[in-house]
């Protein structure tokens, strides 16, 4: 063999990436070790470095160890291929330690991801969390302190990630960050605890200080948030998507940060459905006042800002506890403090066919603050009936045997098409458990 061959072998497989012209084709470091979990986030970092301007970065059909952090940002015009499992490591004192912050409520991230001009294409991979340690170690408590989202959008423009497949995320499965212009098509998220503690805070997809975003044809089976819309996202898309077990499709939680007001218009969600979900199609805000004594734990409350132009339009419900909601107290129903008093302003809200059955006697709970009731509030074509009344079964410890539609401090309310029978509790929980009693 020539020697100039030899040496050009030597650089084009360091870190176990051939780099070819503009392509860096990745191996897992486990073929070169007899198959020992070595950590491949450093090949992972100079594949990206390598390629990560007008190129290509392929992770071929193996499994890859990522034992520590991802930063790959800063991409222009990269394609990026996933054919193989990206397993994280369950080292939870490592990434509770390591992982990057993202700013909002304290949280963390294990794979920042950015760029310009960017594709992701899940070509037959997936992403593997490892989430079941996390659940169990959580023990159904939220927002556990550096418990990192999967992976994180961060600074994008013209991003388009398709057939991504997420398996037991850590926390959320996604977020997209200070990003315009993002496109998540055909996103798989699932996770699935195999003991008795819940899947609590894996929201399939949350948006935050973001711009022009769709997410589309898409499938998440978990036990929060299907798809979520933070503060000061703006002209978001959510179109045909299944979410199984799930918390809905909320705008929220907003109104946290006093000092950061939160901005939240022009949002679509159509198509959907919801399959044995806790809620439906909703909108949750923060009390009026601070307070650290809440259920989310984070502390929250007071902030300011709006939520107008919504459309809810053409879900399909099954068997949902809750499946239409405005509450403007949502983590502090049980004091009860400041329920009334929310600073943030909603308005232009439309629910349009909605159809299928929830789990209890109440379809809705309208509640909109003293501080701000609420205008234009609009319901088309919503049909919603208990389960027990689809199979003429009478409902359960209560003398309300018809469906219950709550509502309080609607603007012009008789012209809402909403068929208001009861006043909405200004603590109403998301979280129904029961039906509503007389």
């Amino acid at each position: 063999m020539h020697p100039w061959l030899l040496v050009t072998l030597a650089t084009t497989i360091a870190g176990f990436v051939i780099h070819d012209n503009k392509t860096c084709v990745l191996f897992p470091e486990s073929l070169k070790h007899n198959g020992l979990n070595v950590d491949d986030a450093p090949a992972v970092h100079r594949a990206f470095d390598l390629c990560g301007k007008d190129g290509s970065v392929v992770f071929t059909n193996h499994t890859f160890h990522i034992n520590s952090v991802l930063n790959t940002t800063n991409l222009v015009n990269c394609d990026v291929f996933i054919k193989g499992e990206l397993r994280f490591s369950t080292d939870l004192t490592y990434w509770r330690n390591h992982s990057y912050p993202v700013v909002f409520q304290d949280q963390v991230t294990a794979w920042l991801f950015g760029g310009t001009n960017v594709t992701m294409r899940g070509a037959g991979g997936w992403y593997n969390g490892n989430g079941q340690k996390w659940y169990t170690a959580a023990r159904n408590t939220p927002n556990q302190p550096g418990r990192p989202i999967s992976i994180t959008f961060y600074k994008s423009r013209n991003l388009l990630v398709d057939g991504l497949k997420i398996i037991q995320p850590q926390f959320w499965a996604t977020f997209v960050w200070r990003s315009k212009n993002v496109t998540l098509a055909n996103l798989v998220v699932n996770a699935t605890s195999n003991n008795q503690w819940s899947t609590i805070n894996t929201d399939g997809y949350n948006s935050w200080n973001s711009d022009t975003l769709v997410v589309e044809n898409s499938v998440i089976t978990n036990g929060d948030d299907c798809v979520a819309v933070k503060g000061n996202t703006t002209n978001l898309l959510v179109r045909n998507i299944t979410c199984h077990g799930s918390a809905g499709m909320p705008i929220g939680s907003v109104g946290q940060y006093p000092t950061k007001p939160d901005y939240v218009q022009n949002i679509t969600f159509e198509n959907v459905r919801c399959l044995n979900c806790m809620d439906g199609a909703f909108i949750k805000t923060w009390q009026g006042t601070s307070n650290s004594d809440n259920l989310n734990g984070d502390t929250g409350g007071g902030g300011s800002g709006y939520i107008k132009n919504v459309t809810f339009r053409d879900f399909e419900m099954t068997n949902v506890r809750l499946p239409i909601q405005i509450s403007q107290c949502i983590y502090t129903e049980d004091s009860n403090e400041s329920c009334n008093r929310s600073k943030i302003h909603i308005e232009d809200i439309n629910w349009s066919n909605i159809r299928g059955t929830s789990h209890y006697n109440i379809a809705a709970s309208i509640y909109c603050s003293d501080l701000h009731p609420c205008p234009g509030i609009k319901f088309e074509d919503v049909h919603l009936r208990s389960v027990n009344s689809t199979k003429g079964l009478p409902m359960w410890d209560t003398n309300l045997q018809d469906e219950v539609y709550q509502c309080t401090n609607i603007v012009d309310q008789k012209h809402s098409g909403i068929p208001c029978n009861r006043a909405a509790p200004n603590n109403f929980s998301q979280s129904v458990t029961a039906n509503v009693k007389d």
